[in-house]
């Protein structure tokens, strides 16, 4: 090699030492900047508090009573629940948290009756709490009595 050689050799090494320190100084100085940001954000960041989204007014001091319909009477109806209704808004019942209704499936059943959470069917009813009639009316006397319905929907 020549001498010319060697000089651009060495030019070319000192030209990367410097360009790479640069760089390593940069990349230092942007990671320093964002640690920084991401700790800004970490000190910043503070949940909304639950309670500032508004209630509805009627769920302040609203008492729900969760009805299991095939374990809740000796029927396991929709007709035997609506029959006790009136003794349920005795006690200071609001709402009526129906656990799943719908028919239960069948595949990798565990015992005789099924969990109410494997639903077979959304659209419809468990046929042994009685029909989709059955159903609403239940909904309507409860609704006229001024209780809240509400489903516990199975995803």
């Amino acid at each position: 090699m020549t001498g010319n050689t060697l000089k651009l050799i060495a030019t070319v090494l000192f030209a990367l030492a410097v360009l790479t320190g640069c760089k390593q100084e940069a990349g230092h100085e942007m990671n320093a900047k964002h640690d920084s940001v991401q700790s800004e954000r970490k000190l910043s960041f503070a949940p909304h508090p639950y309670e500032s989204r508004p209630h509805a007014e009627w769920t302040r001091d609203a008492v729900i009573y969760q009805v299991n319909i095939r374990q809740f009477s000796k029927e396991g109806t929709f007709a035997a629940v609506q029959a006790q209704l009136p003794r349920l808004k005795k006690l200071g019942v609001d709402i009526l948290w129906l656990m799943p209704i719908q028919p239960i499936g069948e595949k990798n059943r565990k015992g005789s009756l099924g969990s109410p959470y494997s639903v077979k069917d959304y659209f419809d009813v468990n046929p042994d709490l009685g029909t989709k009639a059955d159903f609403k009316a239940l909904v309507d006397a409860a609704h006229t009595m001024g209780f809240k319905v509400i489903l516990d929907w199975v995803a």
